[in-house]
């Protein structure tokens, strides 16, 4: 029996950033890994119907694979992160490990935060669990700036319907969004 080669996938074309359809729900749960979330991504992508927010997928252009994730929410109940007018909350962002480091996870926040200047929104919001240093640098790589602390505790029905609790305390980011006109001033 021969073993599943350990060398991850590497990109093998473009990389194409679009809003996510409804037959690539399962793609999300990442072969399993993130099976637990299955409710969640259909009850995230009815809203995404409903205009409540928007789901993105990275997807290889040769191979046709989903090799990322990012979800903007345009309101929510704490207005440190949404407020429905000027700030909007980027959340779900994950990139396969075969893929990282190439550029992706910049692609999709740029594409969200895209989205939320086209809603006329001024300021993106992100939250990093305090344990993931990496992430929290590429944030601040791009821009985004420590607003606060959040007690990360929230809860979900997982694919069988039981009731999980999250504990990941995080920061808060934010980061003040340029119209695009004001980018391309700036930069030429």
């Amino acid at each position: 029996m021969r073993e599943a080669p350990t060398t991850p996938p590497q990109p093998q074309g473009e990389i194409v950033i679009r809003p996510l359809r409804e037959e690539d729900l399962l793609d999300l749960e990442w072969d399993g890994e993130y099976v637990h979330f299955r409710n969640l991504y259909r009850r995230a992508y009815e809203e995404m119907l409903q205009g409540l927010r928007l789901m993105m997928v990275a997807v290889d252009g040769t191979t046709g694979e989903i090799v990322g994730q990012v979800f903007v929410q345009y309101s929510s109940g704490d207005p440190r992160f949404a407020d429905g007018r000027t700030r909007g909350y980027i959340y779900a962002l994950r990139v396969k490990a075969g893929y990282q480091n190439r550029g992706i996870g910049h692609q999709l926040i740029q594409a969200a935060e895209d989205n939320l200047r086209q809603k006329g929104m001024r300021t993106a919001t992100i939250g990093v669990a305090k344990s993931n240093t990496g992430a929290q640098r590429l944030y601040e790589h791009i821009g985004y700036r420590v607003l606060g602390e959040d007690a990360g505790r929230w809860s979900y029905l997982d694919e069988r319907g039981h009731l999980q609790e999250v504990n990941e305390p995080s920061w808060v980011m934010e980061h003040l969004l340029e119209s695009k006109a004001s980018r391309g001033r700036a930069g030429g």
